[in-house]
């Protein structure tokens, strides 16, 4: 793998150099996220074990000069505070504006977590937790930033964007299962398969298709990116750091196809892996092994139209983040009970009370439109609904997701689910009402 990127640094170097034209260029870049072993991943669990390097695998798109950055990490969250210095950081090294930098995570939970603001009150709380070290923190930012001025100095032209999809068998299923009542009856987590009666239950509401966009000069392809809709883990809090089947699944094809490869989580706040997934590494290997077949099935079923100019929009929304007496009463208690679970602590204590002080400060939604290509970048962990929602604004256009952005408002929820209950409205920092207000935002990132 090594030697494949030295190679492909050569290639972008050589074809960067041989071009300065204006227009359409790209460059991807890979940054090494992985924490020191000892340093504290969800949900305070000390790194044990390095099973896959966490990466950060992003590009840099330029349109005339105007520069854009998409970025995967291989983390669980980044959230408020957190999402905000990662998206300067990055812009400062692509010399854009923050507006114009898109930062998601895949949402393993084999990983750490970044929230800034929940550290500061992690520190000042009785028996403090730990978080991940202001050492790591700078050294990852100096790494990054290296990497991204690298790839603006190489970035390469691109004439021709490809599209295309496939289904994904037996990987996805529905975590919401409703009862005759409407209510919820079921929560079939990501270890679902471990019990038998839900590994028996139907996959439910999903959607089953891998969408893949791939960037291209001539015959060449320059980078793949893919988009699905499924909690990415197999395990949980084990102290190991592994980028699990999707992982696996993005660097095999990689590794196969020398083409890079990034891959984004899409709305999957109610869909896991839970009917096929007993936490076996049979069961991690299979996962893996079917994503990437569905992975490979898109890229055989892609086709190439001629790049058109980059539209980029950013929509800034107030979402309804849950401010009410009881709700941070509650929280402070769960940070401040040294008794107390260390993910309830920090989960549902600092990072809640956090996203409670960010006060007024909206959340960014952002898309890219290349011809008939969408992409929708979306905060938090939004429910499939979106994602459907957004294909439907735009039924015979290519519309590609992605969640797990801002992880400030936590779960983000149709309006119905509050009354249905279940995990995820619980676990939820908006009250209801943020269904509308994000739905508005992707009609306008989606040029409605």
């Amino acid at each position: 793998m090594r030697l494949f990127w030295c190679v492909l640094t050569l290639a972008l170097l050589l074809a960067g150099s041989a071009s300065a034209a204006d227009g359409l260029r790209i460059a991807a870049f890979r940054c090494d996220a992985t924490p020191p072993f000892g340093e504290p991943m969800v949900w305070d669990v000390p790194l044990e074990r390095i099973e896959t390097p966490l990466l950060a695998k992003g590009i840099v798109l330029e349109d005339n000069g105007t520069r854009y950055v998409l970025v995967s990490f291989d983390w669980c969250i980044i959230g408020n505070e957190s999402e905000l210095a990662f998206r300067e950081l990055l812009a400062r090294a692509a010399k854009t504006d923050p507006t114009h930098v898109a930062v998601q995570t895949i949402h393993q939970h084999d990983a750490p977590y970044a929230d800034a603001g929940a550290w500061r009150l992690l520190e000042k709380a009785p028996n403090p937790r730990p978080h991940l070290s202001a050492k790591f923190m700078s050294d990852l930012n100096r790494r990054l930033t290296r990497a991204v001025e690298q790839a603006v100095r190489y970035l390469e032209p691109f004439d021709s964007v490809g599209c295309g999809e496939a289904k994904v068998e037996r990987v996805a299923s529905e975590r919401r299962l409703k009862g005759p009542d409407g209510k919820i009856a079921v929560t079939r987590g990501s270890e679902g398969a471990k019990n038998p009666k839900h590994a028996e239950m139907p996959e439910g509401d999903i959607d089953a298709m891998v969408k893949t966009i791939s960037f291209a000069r001539g015959e060449k392809v320059l980078v793949r990116l893919h988009y699905y809709a499924t909690h990415p883990q197999t395990v949980s809090c084990t102290g190991g750091a592994t980028a699990d089947f999707v992982g696996m699944a993005r660097e095999t094809l990689e590794q196969d196809e020398e083409v890079i490869q990034i891959y984004f989580t899409g709305c999957s706040g109610n869909v896991t892996t839970g009917k096929y997934n007993d936490t076996t590494p049979e069961a991690r290997n299979g996962l893996a092994e079917r994503l990437r077949d569905g992975m490979m099935a898109a890229i055989s079923a892609t086709r190439f139209t001629p790049a058109k100019r980059l539209v980029w929009r950013t929509e800034s929304v107030l979402l309804p983040i849950r401010k009410d007496a009881e709700f941070a009463e509650q929280s402070r208690g769960w940070l401040n009970d040294p008794k107390a679970a260390p993910g309830l602590r920090i989960y549902r204590g600092a990072m809640r009370l956090a996203s409670i002080d960010r006060a007024n400060r909206p959340f960014a939604l952002t898309s890219l439109q290349i011809g008939n290509v969408h992409i929708v970048n979306l905060p938090g962990e939004p429910m499939l609904e979106f994602q459907k929602f957004a294909q439907h604004c735009k039924p015979k256009a290519f519309v590609a997701v992605a969640g797990y952005g801002d992880g400030g408002s936590a779960y983000i929820c149709t309006d119905a689910a509050f009354q249905e209950g279940g995990y995820e409205p619980s676990a939820s920092n908006l009250a209801p009402g943020g269904e509308q207000v994000v739905k508005t935002a992707i009609r306008r990132l989606l040029g409605e």
